[in-house]
């Protein structure tokens, strides 16, 4: 019996922009330090999210 949690990772381009979009604000205040926002951790944090969620997306 297949796993069908988180549809199985295999998530649309939209969903993956609605998931990071719902975290946002979440994403910005952990990406400041000192006050300082930083734009480079931000666009890494982006990027990992969007990599784990579409690891298993068939081509």
């Amino acid at each position: 019996m297949e796993d069908k949690k988180f549809n199985n990772y295999n998530l649309t381009n939209d969903e993956v922009s609605k998931i990071i979009n719902n975290f946002e604000n979440v994403i910005r205040i952990h990406t400041s330090k000192l006050g300082k926002y930083q734009e480079d951790c931000e666009h890494e944090i982006k990027f990992q999210i969007c990599k784990a969620l579409i690891k298993n997306r068939k081509n």
